[in-house]
């Protein structure tokens, strides 16, 4: 192997993994945060299963990776019922790491944003699965949110 194909080769792997650690630590960072002062809840992967208390009119965002070049998508999976206490807001956002491109093979981020309307006990599910697949989702994303 000549010098430049080394060189080259080292180029590539060290953009890698330097692409890598960023999208580590920007999945990492994607845990809860609590604004009370500001009525925004943020929530990740590691709050999957747990319950949370919130007022009225309070914005929560969730935000989980996923990559849509392989076919799967989050999408919300609430109930009725539930969807008469939380509002979502609009369609989610999907930011690739990739600077904002979507790269094939690329995953990235996926951004729900809800609003509290009424008092009540809701349930908050996140599905992430390939449309056009029958049967249980990849995964699962839910939070339980007592609304005050």
């Amino acid at each position: 192997m000549s010098g430049r194909v080394r060189r080259s080769l080292g180029i590539i792997l060290t953009v890698f993994v330097i692409l890598l650690t960023s999208v580590m630590l920007l999945v990492a960072g994607c845990g809860s945060q609590v604004d009370s002062a500001e009525g925004l809840l943020q929530l990740g992967e590691a709050e999957n299963g747990q319950s949370f208390a919130v007022e009225v009119g309070d914005t929560i965002e969730v935000l989980l990776p996923g990559n849509p070049t392989t076919g799967f998508e989050w999408t919300a999976a609430i109930s009725d019922e539930d969807a008469a206490l939380v509002e979502q807001q609009g369609e989610p956002a999907y930011v690739s790491e990739s600077s904002g491109e979507t790269v094939v093979g690329g995953g990235g981020v996926y951004t729900f944003t809800f609003k509290t309307v009424a008092q009540g006990q809701a349930e908050l599910k996140l599905i992430y699965a390939r449309s056009f697949e029958s049967g249980p989702p990849e995964q699962t994303f839910t939070v339980t949110l007592t609304i005050e």
